[in-house]
């Protein structure tokens, strides 16, 4: 049950990104959130969440699809959990544009789980 809640909140994030819906985007996050990106800006707080990525739905990321995979679901304790995702970001035509692995540390409240902390990564390519 908690794992399904969880999922849920990643799937709501993928269906606002592919409405290019920031606000809603950002309803996934607590008010004082701390947010990480892949390119290690750093922005605290659901508005600001969705600042930025209202710019980035209307820039380099318009028409993109957020495509997030629950890989695994740890407790701390029985508010609090870290989920580990694999992200694929889209282009319209379905190529790919990034594949994405992040970190988001969730807190149960009293509206359900929210996530507390995020932090987004791109694996360094592989040396051969």
């Amino acid at each position: 049950m908690i794992a399904e809640e969880i999922r849920s909140v990643f799937a709501a994030m993928a269906a606002a990104w592919a409405r290019s819906d920031a606000k809603e985007f950002a309803q996934a996050f607590t008010e004082d959130a701390d947010f990480t990106s892949v390119r290690c800006d750093h922005v605290r707080g659901s508005a600001k969440i969705a600042l930025a990525h209202a710019q980035l739905f209307t820039t380099q990321y318009a028409g993109t699809r957020l495509e997030p995979t629950v890989q695994r679901i740890s407790r701390l304790r029985p508010d609090i959990a870290i989920a580990h995702v694999e992200n694929r970001l889209l282009r319209a035509d379905g190529t790919a544009l990034h594949h994405m692995h992040a970190q988001a540390v969730l807190e149960h409240r009293p509206g359900g789980w929210k996530i507390l902390s995020f932090i987004n990564m791109v694996p360094l390519p592989a040396q051969g």
